[in-house]
């Protein structure tokens, strides 16, 4: 997940100032006149007592916009103080037809974030503390059968110290390296698993950061660049149920003894042109050290093996067509070099999905491609195919159902699900 940052306040309520009623004050003598003015005209009572109160309604909307903007600029929270955020995902999968017969089953489980910013100085308003924790299902546990919250284990995401100032940040600690937007952003119950599984780059222990230009017209531009290697701490555990810690012997890219890997990006936004569209373009380069069998355990050769190398493009664009409708399409194509490890091992991926909203609903359907050419044997190509849609209540509670078609070696799998999320922020 992204190292996010969320500001909430509350702000309160002040009566109005002389300066405003006086104002106010001022409207209702204008008013006056042109009542009179109209009804010398010949106007019904009707009508100039409408046209009036509409009159003072729309002066009284625009006083109290200017008296909460003059608010939000003089409100000054408070330090030190935790703020975060807090999302309870519930779902339920039912693999109900698969080419093997041991991916048919129910899976009911959870997956619960909450993501806390402690901000310790008012002299240093830019500085704080991010800590990230997630409950979730670490595997679906062995054998066949339905699942009942099995193999849940919670751990330490991100633990991190930051700074933001007002076009530039830093941050250092386990972390998540910025690359790639679809594994988070795409849309629908299963729009980001294929991507999310793959390209992800998770809990690492690093450290990087940005700086923004910023142009009315040509939008806002961020770089953003990462030196980090795995994170091979004992917070690489879990608790309730145990992942096991990551050792070096694990192998893998980024599992490494010193911060060898590395992440470059440019994400954009803000355009006048196009206000919805934003992009990121990026690059990666993930130490290698060891690549381990997942299947054997056997080591593979260092003749076979080598580093891996990352590009990635992503664009979003999010279109109001009316006041209560939006539509919002996202393409990101991704290629892997010496994938995984694998010497000459070629990856690419590609995620096309769209998300229709009108007012509290919401549509979304798309698709992943994988494409694999290991440097010896044939390739191949897994791919999932996802709709679902759902509904926001106004508590704050969604709840959508959803439909997923996968491909995965060579095994076909069908699954129909459904996800109920509370999300509230403090």
């Amino acid at each position: 997940m992204k190292n996010e940052v969320r500001l909430v306040g509350e702000i309160k309520q002040k009566p109005q100032s002389s300066k405003a009623l006086s104002e106010i004050s001022r409207s209702g003598v204008s008013v006056l006149a042109m009542v009179l003015v109209l009804g010398v005209g010949g106007l019904s009572a009707p009508v100039l007592a409408a046209e009036a109160d509409a009159i003072i309604d729309e002066g009284q909307k625009e006083q109290e916009e200017q008296t909460r903007e003059q608010e939000i600029e003089d409100f000054e929270p408070s330090f030190p103080r935790i703020q975060g955020e807090l999302v309870i995902e519930l779902q339920n999968d039912w693999q109900y037809d698969s080419d093997d017969t041991a991916n048919q089953f129910n899976n009911l489980y959870t997956t619960t974030e909450g993501d806390f910013n402690l901000y310790p100085f008012k002299e240093l308003e830019g500085l704080f503390v991010n800590l990230h924790l997630t409950l979730e299902q670490i595997n679906t546990g062995s054998g066949s059968g339905n699942k009942f919250f099995e193999q849940q284990g919670a751990f330490v995401e991100n633990i991190s110290l930051n700074y933001e100032g007002e076009w530039w940040s830093v941050i250092g600690g386990k972390y998540g390296p910025n690359f790639s937007i679809a594994y988070d952003a795409a849309p629908g119950i299963y729009g980001t698993d294929l991507a999310e599984e793959d390209i992800e780059i998770a809990e690492k222990w690093g450290f990087g950061g940005s700086a923004t230009y910023a142009d009315e017209t040509l939008g806002a531009h961020t770089l953003s660049a990462s030196l980090f290697t795995a994170d091979k701490t004992i917070l690489s555990k879990s608790i309730i149920n145990d992942r096991g810690r990551l050792t070096s012997s694990d192998g893998g890219p980024t599992n490494t003894n010193s911060l060898g890997s590395a992440v470059v990006a440019v994400d954009g936004s803000g355009f006048a042109f196009a206000p919805g569209l934003s992009y990121q373009i990026g690059g990666a380069f993930l130490d290698t050290s060891r690549v381990v069998d997942k299947e054997t355990g056997d080591i593979i050769p260092s003749s076979e093996t080598d580093d891996e190398y990352r590009f990635v493009a992503a664009a979003q664009y999010a279109i109001d067509i009316t006041d209560d409708i939006a539509v919002t399409p996202l393409v990101e194509y991704v290629h892997f070099w010496n994938g995984g490890g694998y010497k000459d091992e070629d990856r690419d991926y590609l995620t096309a999905t769209g998300l229709v909203t009108y007012q509290n609903w919401n549509l979304a359907f798309g698709t992943t491609q994988k494409w694999v050419g290991p440097a010896e044997g044939d390739s191949f190509n897994d791919n999932q195919w996802q709709v679902s849609a759902g509904y926001l209540f106004d508590f704050g509670v969604s709840v959508d159902v959803g439909w997923k078609y996968a491909t995965e070696e060579g095994v076909d799998t069908y699954t129909v699900g459904a996800l109920a999320t509370y999300a509230f922020e403090f």
